[in-house]
């Protein structure tokens, strides 16, 4: 028997096998059917609907129906796709989001939720109290209001089983009320229930949007995930099912009403369908029935979202030991949204809070859907057409409601995942958001490729070689402010031993991470420094995001060695930064020389000054063109040539200046002229002649003196003139 067990091991850990029999939980009826349908066929159906359609009329009405169920429909088929493909834990939607796109999207998601949940206890007590008060007028709103929900917060602290059960019973009301709908006719309208002489008018889409909480009925199924028996395979008959209930219910009354009833009566009575019941008494029951359930519904699921995004730790972990106390919070804030707001007022904002969730769902299932991940093995799979449908939909009906609403609902989503961004909160799952950046950033390479590069859109794309003992901090710098987080910056380094690589990959994430440098870093192995680097600048790089610009720093010794590297990477068109640095005592003044031979040298040098000068550490630096010339003539000329440009270039704080200097020299005086600055750009030589050493290590003594110092040598075929045209 123990050899049995051994070998049978292996399978069950791949093919694991759970008998339904033996698992604790909810039904597809009961957990997921239910709770979705009473929630559809709510306080919208018997308070709202004959309203709503006495504005629009019939062939509008069934416009609005066919809309707002195909997008619930669609939505449907998605969270079906995604919940036969995962285990789907407590938190019904908040779950799949969070799990799915990440904790950020996931935070703002949950939150959102459970205020659309607050709204649907609000705005069912709210049509449960109108009912009561159309029969005892004397009776006072706010009393009823209050009463209506202690007696359901009771109902929702028993055991979830007892309050589903009574969903069943409810369920059997709420059909024999809609059956008494159809057995009656107008005739049972008293003659004293008269149009009234004025009535506000609504639109197309504002009715859409007071209509289209009547299809939210999901969230309910999707909250109870928790509690199923079996999540994956519930969740999909039991949505779909609940779905196609609504949709036949909903056309069909809106049918009935605007045959049978005018459409001034419509407009003038909500309740007028309770008159056209053939048994008036059954259909007030539906409508108690129908309201307190999605009342209890969203009572017994929004502590649920609640708890998950409190174990998440998004929302005070005191939520999450005890279901109770997420209870309390919400039969709390429950009650304050129920007495301060109009029912009228709360379904366009339910109606935004779904369309949002809705459309997050079907991007789940789309993008899934088309990256084709080896994880995406759904049971039940849907045409990535229908997913991209149900998202561009959801999007299109929450800005045709109402476009401001539309933005602040974007808004709070984006503030809300920057909150939990901020929070560095992580969760131990794994998410899609590496396939969806991957499937962009892939896409964007590739176009890029066939776009010619082109002076307008040019930015450095920065390689910095650094030490791998991170102490060249100057450096570190000022790649990162020439970068500004705008483009691509890699920090390369070259270690003597491999077995040092993943020590020193851990390094370089913690530093920069603690720096706030978002950037790459790209370590190799080689006992020479020199060649590790080489094969860096060779190397790296992926298409068209290969580096454009190479920062190096001089080095102490192997000047040939050095200089070979130049001539490699000039052979390879990369703009060239040979940076030598010493601590900054300040920002504020940049040199920048013209010799006046180098023209692509000088016009790449102005356009990195510029960068530089446009981020935060040297925002009120002064850039200084200098120059030198032989007699006052020339300067004359420099200067007046100058004031020319000056007004094209659109430069903040610069200037020129013009030294007379009358030896051959270039460089026997400039580190005099610019003692001053903070930094100085100078042109580099070409390495296009054989004794290219000795050129470079005149270069390094004649301006040995100097303090920070950018030598910049233009490799791009680009012309940089036209930068500044």
């Amino acid at each position: 028997m123990p050899l049995l067990n051994i070998l049978k091991r292996p399978f069950n850990i791949w093919f694991p096998v759970r008998s339904d029999g033996d698992a604790e939980g909810l039904g597809t009826f009961s957990g997921v059917y239910l709770p979705s349908v009473l929630q559809m066929l709510g306080v919208i159906l018997f308070i709202r609907l004959g309203w709503i359609t006495g504005h629009v009329g019939l062939p509008k009405m069934t416009l609005i129906i066919l809309m707002a169920s195909s997008i619930l429909f669609l939505t449907g088929l998605s969270m079906t796709s995604i919940a036969t493909n995962m285990k789907v834990g407590s938190g019904g939607s908040y779950y799949i989001i969070s799990r799915s796109l990440g904790m950020a999207f996931g935070s703002a998601i949950g939150i959102l939720l459970t205020v659309a949940q607050l709204i649907t206890i609000a705005v069912c007590v709210t049509g449960f109290a109108i009912s009561l008060k159309e029969l005892m007028p004397h009776l006072s709103m706010t009393l009823l209001e209050i009463y209506t929900l202690g007696g359901l917060a009771i109902v929702a602290f028993l055991p979830v089983d007892f309050a589903l059960k009574t969903q069943g019973v409810i369920f059997c009301i709420v059909i024999t009320a809609i059956l008494s709908v159809f057995f009656g006719s107008s005739s049972n309208i008293p003659d004293t229930i008269t149009p009234l002489s004025s009535f506000e008018t609504i639109s197309f889409w504002g009715a859409f949007a007071l209509f289209f909480p009547a299809t939210t009925g999901i969230e309910s199924g999707m909250a109870m995930s928790g509690d199923l028996k079996n999540p994956s395979r519930s969740l999909a008959i039991g949505t779909l099912g609940a779905v196609v209930t609504a949709y036949i219910a909903y056309a069909s009354i809106s049918i009935f009403l605007a045959t049978n009833v005018s459409g001034d009566l419509l407009r003038s009575h909500p309740l007028i369908i309770y008159y056209t019941s053939k048994i008036g008494p059954l259909f007030l029951l539906g409508v108690w029935g129908a309201t307190l359930s999605s009342a209890l519904g969203s009572l017994i699921t929004s502590p649920r979202t609640l708890q998950s995004l409190a174990k998440d730790h998004i929302l005070p972990s005191f939520f999450s030991k005890k279901l109770r106390r997420a209870g309390l919070l919400i039969i709390g804030l429950a009650t304050v949204m129920t007495l301060l707001m109009d029912m009228n007022h709360l379904l366009p904002i339910l109606s935004m809070v779904c369309l949002m969730t809705y459309a997050l769902l079907n991007f789940v299932a789309f993008f899934e859907t088309l990256l084709k991940n080896p994880s995406w093995r759904p049971l039940f799979k849907t045409p990535v057409a229908l997913s991209f449908t149900g998202t561009v939909g959801c999007i299109i009906s929450m800005f045709m409601i109402d476009a401001g609403w539309a933005f602040l609902i974007l808004l709070v989503v984006g503030g809300l995942c920057i909150w939990t961004t901020k929070r560095n909160l992580k969760g131990n799952w794994n998410d899609i958001r590496y396939s969806i950046f991957s499937f962009f950033a892939s896409t964007a390479t590739s176009k890029l490729a066939h776009i010619k590069k082109n002076p307008r859109s040019w930015r450095p794309n920065i390689l910095a070689i650094i030490d791998p003992e991170l102490q060249e901090k100057e450096t570190i710098d000022f790649a990162h402010a020439l970068n500004q987080s705008k483009g691509f910056l890699t920090y390369g380094t070259t270690l003597r031993e491999k077995k040092n690589l993943e020590l020193t990959q851990t390094t370089f994430e913690e530093y920069f991470k603690k720096r706030d440098i978002p950037c790459f870093f790209h370590i190799n192995a080689h006992q020479t420094s020199t060649l590790g680097t080489h094969n860096i600048v060779q190397n790296y790089g992926l298409g068209p995001l290969q580096p454009n610009t190479i920062i190096l720093k001089p080095p102490k010794k192997n000047i040939e060695g050095f200089c070979k590297l130049i001539s490699a990477a000039y052979e390879l068109q990369k703009n060239i930064i040979i940076y030598k640095s010493r601590p900054f005592e300040k920002k504020e003044a940049i040199d920048l020389w013209w010799g006046g031979r180098y023209h692509s040298n000088f016009e790449l040098a102005l356009a990195l000054s510029h960068i530089l000068q446009s981020g935060k550490e040297w925002l009120k630096a002064k850039i200084t063109i200098k120059t030198l010339v032989s007699n006052k003539a020339q300067e004359i000329h420099m200067i007046n040539l100058f004031n020319k440009y000056h007004s094209a270039l659109r430069f903040d704080n610069l200037s020129f200046k013009a030294y007379i200097d009358e030896t051959n020299d270039f460089y026997a005086h400039i580190a005099d002229y610019s003692t001053d600055a903070d930094l100085t750009f100078l042109g580099l030589r070409a390495p296009d002649f054989k004794d290219y050493p000795s050129y470079y290590k005149k270069l390094m003594d004649e301006t040995e003196k100097m303090g920070n110092v950018a030598y910049v040598l233009a490799g791009e075929k680009l012309n940089f003139q036209e930068i500044f045209e």
